[in-house]
């Protein structure tokens, strides 16, 4: 079987893909082409995945053990089962199908095979929910490797301006984050979005600066940013009747941002790793508790109090 490598630069970070040639990445996650990169094969990257079509991966029946991690993913139940030597087994079951997806990883993640046989079938799955799994595989894989390396991958919806930083919106869905970054846009011309749904934040070596990434991920907004910003602050919305800002001390900061960052909680080192750099953004970027109306009068009042 041909073979085409490809390497992605998202944040301050490189993985690898290694897929069969005929297998078009292009058309199918055009999110990632504004992220392809090329570096020396000898240069280190956080992870590198294997694409393949075996057929018999799919055939598996799982059955549950106390071990397994389960959890659900935007119609989808996912399981994460840990193998001994540091090995585990992920799949993606879309409950539209019904079909399972497997992914294999070695080297706690850092080594993984990703089945797709939909990929060159006569008879696929809806391509969408390929692309579904296969998108969501890899970004799995860099939030779990990219936490070694101080960054997170974060829920959240980001503002840029034009001073060169970025402004994170934070809270659960359905609080309105991409409607108060809408009126961000709409109200002030020298802004415009980095992400919508999946920004990536790192802490520099020296813990002395954090960054905000634009990535290939960014839910239902296709905003696929292969940019930079500083981060200015963290904003947690909360729906009221009326509008106001506080600014949270460090303890509340940690406990407003850790909920925000895609963990595994389960594997230690990882989620350490997350709370040490969650530690570390607590005192780095200042961190406030909005409660709003989706107005005007909560944007300009949001804006110059973030600013200073």
């Amino acid at each position: 079987m041909r073979i085409q490598i490809l390497d992605y630069q998202v944040g301050p970070h490189t993985f690898r893909m290694v897929k069969p040639s005929d297998f078009n990445i292009f058309k199918a996650l055009p999110s990632l082409i504004p992220f392809i990169t090329t570096i020396d094969t000898t240069q280190k990257v956080i992870f590198e995945t294997e694409i393949d079509d075996d057929e018999t991966t799919t055939k598996r029946t799982i059955t549950k053990t106390p071990d397994d991690i389960c959890f659900n993913w935007e119609d989808a139940d996912c399981i994460i089962r840990p193998l001994p030597h540091s090995s585990h087994l992920v799949s993606i079951t879309p409950r539209k199908s019904g079909k399972n997806y497997w992914m294999e990883c070695n080297d706690n993640f850092r080594q993984c095979f990703i089945h797709l046989p939909a990929c060159r079938t006569e008879t696929p799955a809806p391509e969408n929910e390929t692309n579904f799994v296969l998108n969501n595989f890899l970004m799995m894989l860099y939030a779990f490797n990219a936490a070694r390396h101080h960054t997170l991958l974060m829920h959240a919806s980001v503002v840029a301006t034009e001073t060169g930083k970025g402004y994170l919106f934070l809270g659960k869905s359905g609080t309105g984050k991409s409607t108060h970054t809408g009126l961000w846009l709409q109200q002030f011309s020298d802004c415009h979005l980095l992400n919508d749904d999946n920004p990536i934040v790192h802490v520099d070596s020296l813990g002395k600066q954090a960054t905000v990434f634009g990535s290939p991920w960014s839910g239902k907004t296709p905003c696929y940013r292969k940019e930079s910003m500083t981060v200015g602050a963290f904003v947690r919305l909360e729906q009221a009747p009326q509008n106001e800002i506080e600014q949270e001390r460090a303890a509340h900061a940690f406990a407003t941002l850790l909920p925000s960052c895609s963990c595994l909680k389960q594997n230690k080192e990882i989620y350490n790793a997350i709370v040490a750099t969650v530690t570390e953004l607590a005192t780095l970027a200042p961190v406030y508790h909005l409660k709003c109306l989706p107005d005007r009068e909560a944007t300009e009042l949001c804006r110059k109090t973030v600013e200073g």
